[in-house]
């Protein structure tokens, strides 16, 4: 996933494929709520043996 500024604008690519920049949002979304709900279990397994 990538965004980049250029003369026309934005351009936004996942996997090389460019994407609407609505798609990438969500995609880019998506994928920070997955490495949050890792980092929360990561948490919750700490807080359990504390």
């Amino acid at each position: 996933m990538s965004a980049h500024h250029g003369r026309a604008g934005w351009r936004f690519t996942i996997n090389g494929e460019p994407v609407s920049e609505g798609a990438y949002k969500r995609k880019y979304i998506a994928a920070l709520e997955h490495e949050l709900d890792e980092a929360h279990a990561k948490l919750a397994a700490i807080y359990d043996v504390l």
